[in-house]
């Protein structure tokens, strides 16, 4: 399965096309990256500005595009703070979906920190010891402290980068009034946290964000690429380098910030107020260095995305055809009696292959009677009273991909027919079918009662069947493992329509 994640930042709008594997593997195959600045505004406002909505809405538009040249099946959309937290952040999620055609969800502070470890745990060996990983983002940073195995510690802090710059930083360069009111704010924020991730013994500290990257990058210690199928180059970020280009930075102005090699434009005004935390915690955690990761939230919301469709992904492998794979999905869905369903769909396609110069349908139509052989008990999911109906209402509302709007009913109709009552005229869904349709229903009855009575005691005692095709009568041997006569009788109880259909009659005899 080929899969896109989009994260909504603060700062930028970042996408990874990835493809997915059956095991859990995920191969980045491109990454885009746009800066938007929805926080630039926001953070003091709380209100996302109309020209930020619209530049976010044509680079999603722009990014679901790329993503559908590029094969993605699935594109999935969360926002992060400055949406989250923006009193009109509604507006901009339903014009994504209207203009956009995008699902884009919120995603909450401390499921972030979760998407986050998942993303970086996925890409590094934690083994079985304790990280810190730290994103810095524009309106947020993440605190995760996790193993191999789980995260001890996910806390998310309201100190991201664009957020402290509109709220601290009125001077450039910074004043020292301004400078001692941001410590001041990292200090009431950061010394109980600091206690708690100290407590849990990480071994070393993991990094994560376009922030960190950029400092990474000015101390000469990384190379990022985010466009393009290139891959990040990880880096660190080693204390007695960052602490020289601390000092650069307090005493810079905006002007001179880009200029520096490394830093993105759009960083230039808050990769102070970034710097500067990162400052802290290299003081207050004792850390010697950062080590950079170029995976984080996106390959997060992959990693999370999988985890919950691993079923779909081994379907994908086992079964290759599409509609088939739709078909599988829906009886999965339903709690499907697996066993006895495909042993039916076996008996009957012997039956149809058999008997193919009585009803002289092709493969297409073979296709349509298996897959309402599969079907024909997921009604049980609703009740065992009428589930044959409730068959028909789950296969016609139970979104097949890949087939047309006659074939599903085709389906639908055979499946309600395997028991009980036959197609009739004042059946509505049967006559409002085309009348190739209506034949098809006609013959997959026949065939799915008879193949569903040949399985009555659903042990799959008959295991195979041949028909010899006479004037007024079909012969029908079975092959059985035992005793199989509940099954010739629950064949018998059911070949009244096989005689309408085929105007012959049917006798079944055990193979000698």
């Amino acid at each position: 399965m080929r899969l896109a994640a989009i994260d909504v930042g603060s700062n930028s709008i970042h996408m990874i096309v990835a493809q997915a594997d059956a095991d859990g593997a995920v191969t980045t195959l491109w990454r885009m990256k746009e800066p938007v600045g929805l926080g630039r505004m926001s953070f003091p406002s709380r209100r996302l500005s109309q020209d930020a909505m619209r530049t976010a809405l044509n680079t999603l538009a722009r990014f679901k595009q790329a993503a559908l040249q590029r094969q993605a099946e699935r594109v999935v959309a969360i926002a992060t703070s400055a949406v989250r937290e923006a009193t009109n952040g509604g507006d901009l999620i339903e014009r994504a979906k209207h203009e956009v055609g995008l699902n884009l969800k919120i995603c909450s502070a401390r499921d972030e920190a979760r998407l986050i470890y998942l993303g970086v745990r996925h890409a590094c060996d934690l083994k079985d010891q304790p990280h810190l990983i730290v994103d810095i983002g524009g309106g947020s940073v993440e605190f995760i402290v996790g193993d191999g195995r789980r995260a001890s510690l996910l806390e998310s802090r309201k100190l991201g980068a664009a957020r402290v710059t509109a709220k601290f930083v009125h001077s450039d360069p910074i004043s020292k009034s301004d400078r001692d009111a941001l410590q001041r704010h990292y200090d009431r924020e950061l010394a109980p946290l600091s206690a708690n991730i100290l407590a849990l013994k990480p071994v070393a500290a993991i990094g994560t964000s376009g922030t960190l990257e950029n400092i990474a990058a000015m101390c000469g210690t990384s190379s990022t690429s985010s466009e393009g199928n290139g891959s990040s180059s990880p880096g660190t970020i080693e204390r007695d380098k960052f602490d020289k280009l601390l000092d650069v930075l307090l005493v810079s102005r905006t002007n001179e910030r880009a200029r520096m090699r490394g830093l993105d434009d759009g960083r230039k005004d808050q990769i102070l107020a970034g710097a500067m935390l990162v400052g802290e915690l290299f003081e207050r955690l004792q850390l010697k260095r950062i080590t950079l990761c170029g995976a984080a939230l996106r390959e997060g919301i992959l990693i999370d995305y999988l985890a919950r469709h691993i079923p779909d992904l081994a379907i994908r492998r086992d079964v290759p055809d599409p509609r088939r794979r739709s078909v599988l999905d829906l009886a999965r869905r339903c709690d499907w009696h697996q066993t006895h369903s495909e042993h039916v769909a076996a008996l009957c396609m012997k039956f149809f292959d058999e008997l193919r110069p009585l009803h002289k349908l092709g493969p297409v139509e073979r296709e349509l009677i298996e897959h309402a052989a599969l079907l024909h008990d997921i009604g049980w999911h609703i009740g065992r009273t009428g589930h044959h109906k409730h068959s028909m209402y789950l296969i016609a509302n139970g979104d097949l991909k890949g087939f047309t709007a006659d074939e599903i009913q085709t389906i639908a109709n055979v499946a309600r027919y395997h028991r009980k009552a036959t197609p009739k005229k004042k059946h509505d869904a049967y006559t409002s079918l085309p009348p190739k349709c209506r034949k098809v229903v006609d013959v997959g009855t026949a065939l799915l009662r008879l193949a569903d009575g040949l399985d009555r005691s659903h042990a799959g005692v008959i295991t195979d069947l041949r028909c010899r095709i006479g004037d007024e009568t079909v012969n029908c041997t079975l092959s059985a493992r035992s005793d199989a006569e509940l099954e010739i009788w629950g064949a018998r109880r059911k070949m009244e329509w096989f005689k309408k259909v085929f105007d012959r009659d049917i006798t079944f005899s055990i193979k000698k």
